[in-house]
This record gives structure tokens, C-alpha cells and sequence, in this order.
């Protein structure tokens, strides 16, 4: 586990442009303490446990809610963080209240999709502490998209402190230890400034809004779900955005998610665009497939999948085991070989897929069948990465970065 003030003094080395203290104005400003960290301890999960020790940070779980009871869904809280780019440079972030923003009429990114975004948790220790999961790897991952359709670069550590600060400030909401939830940060980065013609803009916003979540999918890991391989619509285009974390990307897959679900499939897995013989990915998921026997761990390589830090992370636990990771085209005839299929991201961890079904042009369907239980790989490997996140095991690759 790595302390906020150690993990940024590495940081700073390399990075081209330190973080800028904010000014006092009529919103509520950042501020930042540095606590001693805290020794992780191995508890179990099934506990739930709301920490009265308030520390620098503050006490996770004290929010009014129904902390059972959370999905995957928008609800209301404190504050999120706000930072504009303008005359070439990050002004001073600065905490918000309103949940709402003023957006010119001819901002780019309603105009021309210059927007990006990110997904990441924030999780409550036994001990009291909250911890983020590899925030790093998500600070590179959003200046890859932002890069890809021309936005300024975010400083890795500036990333990261705005992640640190707007978790601190709704500490409360973050989900107590044991109630298998997690506070989700959604980084958003846009075009705000006017452009009528195709060019990028001179203003940026970039916000990190926080929700408390629970399962993507109800039940969580409790039961596989059954998936539709998509052939009547491509998520991306080969040489085109699919590898960046752009908003139009999710657009693509709203009609046939939607239909999908009408027709009792929870989830999409998308083929390559340019033949429709090769697995891509789920609809916001990274496809994973288990060769038990061999002890194989399988993931597509192409350059219209966005890579997955859950994926990254679950294939270093799957080489930890002794398991071979491949990642190389995948044939859909290959999908009958497999043991068992993962469906794995930020917002989900591990799903299991059940079956996957195939509809052919004449009408006939074709189905994938997988286990009808949670498979013993997916299992292990997700509690593994739980463990991890939620602080009850040895955080051995050093992801996990304590709120102060």
C-alpha cells in the first residue's frame, strides 16, 4: 500500500507540471493532511463495520444510506472537484456542491464529442482508512483518450491529488468495510470552450464526481449472466477510437444493449468490425476466457479494445498462481473451448458469463455454453482482487494509494 505524499513524490520526478493550490472563492476549497499510514490487517469480508475513530480523513459509512441495498446507479452526494484548463494552463481546482454545470452552447464536446472519461473505487479498510485502487494507471489511461482527441494533459499526481481530495470530502459516503461496496470516481474531462468549426478548444473542464455503488448487475458474482454476441452493430471501427475511453464509444452500444436486454440478455460481447469472426470485447466490459485444463488465462489483443486496468490487474494475480496469460485474436469457434468467460472492468470487477448466443442470418441460433456456477478461476481471482482492494490481504504489486 502506498501513502498519497510517497506515491506523489515519485511522481513529481517525471511529471511536467506540479499541482496548483487553490484560491479561496465562494465554493469550498481543497485542502490536504497527511496522516501516518496504517499496517494492513487480514479480516474477513463479512463484516460490517462503520469506523468511529475519525482521523484526518474522516469516518467512511456515515452517510444515511442503505448500504445493503446499493446498485450501480446515480445518487446524490457532497461535492465533486472541479478544474478548468484555460490561456494554456490548470486554474485551481476547487470543491462544488451543485450538482450542475454552465456549459457554452458551442462547447466542443457537444459538438464534436471532445470529451473522455474514467472509472475508479475508492474502498473503507478494517482499520478506518480509505484506499484507492491504482488511481495511477487511470491518470495514464485518461491522457492516452485525451491525447487521442486533442485535450490537454492531466500531471499524474494532479490526477491523483484531485481523486485523494474529493473522496476526502465525502468520506461519508464512501461504503462502510464489509458491506462489499465501494465509492466510484467518475474523472470527466471536456471541450467547454465554443468552436463552430472541426477544431479542438481552448477550454477544458475536468470534474471527479463520487458515487456510492454496489453490484453492476444484481446479485454481483452470485450467479453467471447469459450474453448476446452482437453482429448487426460494431462498437468501433478498426484504426478508429475504440482503444480511447471516449464518451461516443458507449453511445454506439446503446441500441443494441437496450434490445439485447428486451430480449432477456443483461450483456453484449461485439465482434472485430472488419470481419465479425474475431472477439473484441463486452459492451463496457473486457472479454477473458479460462482454459482450466491448461491453465490458460485468455484476453483479446486489439487495438479497438480499451484496455482494462482490471483486466492488467487480474492477469498479474493470474501469472502470480502460475497460470499463462495469452493475449492474441480470439476466434469465435474458440468460445466452445473455453471452461469459463469473464466479463471484467471497474464498474463490474467479474462478472461470469453463463452462455453466450449467437443468431445467424437464416434464423438459427447458436449457443455457447459455460458453467452454470461461478467457475473456481473466476472465483479465486476475484477474491483475490477484493481482498486487495478492501485491505484484508498483503498488497504485494504496492495498487492500493490511502486517502489522506
Amino acid at each position: 500500500m502506498r501513502s498519497l505524499t510517497a506515491a506523489l513524490a515519485l511522481l513529481l520526478a517525471s511529471s511536467c507540471q506540479g499541482f496548483v493550490a487553490p484560491s479561496h472563492n465562494s465554493h469550498q476549497i481543497i485542502t490536504t493532511t497527511t496522516p501516518s499510514s496504517t499496517q494492513l490487517k487480514k479480516q474477513p469480508l463479512s463484516r460490517l463495520s462503520v469506523a468511529t475513530d475519525i482521523n484526518a480523513v474522516g469516518a467512511p459509512g456515515t452517510a444515511d444510506l442503505p448500504w445493503s441495498e446499493l446498485g450501480f446507479e446515480f445518487r446524490p452526494t457532497k461535492s465533486h472537484l472541479r478544474m478548468t484548463y484555460r490561456d494554456g494552463k490548470w486554474q485551481e481546482p476547487e470543491m462544488v456542491e451543485s450538482p450542475y454545470i454552465n456549459v457554452h452552447i458551442g462547447a466542443t464536446a457537444l459538438h464534436y464529442g471532445q470529451a473522455c472519461f474514467e472509472g475508479l473505487k475508492a474502498f473503507a479498510h478494517e482499520d478506518g482508512s480509505v484506499n484507492l485502487f491504482r488511481p495511477d494507471e487511470n491518470a495514464k489511461r485518461i491522457n492516452r483518450s485525451g491525447h487521442r482527441v486533442m485535450m490537454p494533459e492531466i500531471p499524474v499526481e494532479t490526477f491523483i491529488k484531485a481523486c485523494n481530495d474529493v473522496v476526502k470530502d465525502n468520506v461519508a459516503y464512501v461504503p462502510p468495510y464489509g458491506s462489499g461496496g465501494a465509492l466510484y470516481l467518475r474523472p470527466l474531462l471536456f471541450g467547454s470552450g465554443p468552436r463552430i468549426g472541426l477544431q479542438p478548444a481552448e477550454e477544458y473542464t475536468f470534474i471527479v464526481m463520487v458515487i456510492p455503488v454496489g453490484d453492476y448487475y444484481k446479485g454481483g458474482l452470485a450467479a453467471p449472466v447469459n450474453g448476446l454476441i452482437i453482429d448487426d452493430y460494431d462498437r468501433a471501427a478498426p484504426k478508429g477510437v475504440g482503444a480511447a475511453k471516449v464518451a461516443g464509444n458507449y453511445a454506439a452500444d446503446l441500441i443494441p444493449n437496450m434490445a439485447a436486454k428486451k430480449k432477456g440478455f443483461p450483456i453484449c460481447l461485439y465482434l472485430d468490425a472488419a470481419t465479425h469472426t474475431l472477439v473484441e470485447e463486452f459492451s463496457t466490459s473486457n472479454f477473458i476466457g479460462i482454459d482450466n485444463e491448461n491453465k490458460k488465462y485468455i484476453t483479446p489483443k486489439s487495438d479497438s479494445v480499451l484496455p482494462s486496468i482490471t483486466n492488467k490487474s487480474l492477469q498479474t494475480l493470474a501469472k502470480d498462481e502460475g497460470m499463462t496469460v495469452e493475449q492474441r485474436d480470439i476466434e469465435v469457434a474458440e468460445l466452445s473451448t473455453f471452461d469459463e468467460v469473464i466479463a471484467c472492468g471497474t464498474a463490474v470487477v467479474v462478472t461470469p458469463i453463463g452462455s453466450l448466443t449467437r443468431f445467424e442470418e437464416n434464423g438459427e441460433e447458436s449457443k455457447y455454453q459455460f458453467t452454470e456456477d461461478v467457475g473456481e478461476t473466476t472465483r479465486r481471482l476475484y477474491d483475490t482482487v477484493r481482498n486487495i482492494q478492501n485491505g484484508e490481504i498483503e498488497d504485494t504489486h504496492n495498487w492500493n494509494y490511502k486517502v489522506e
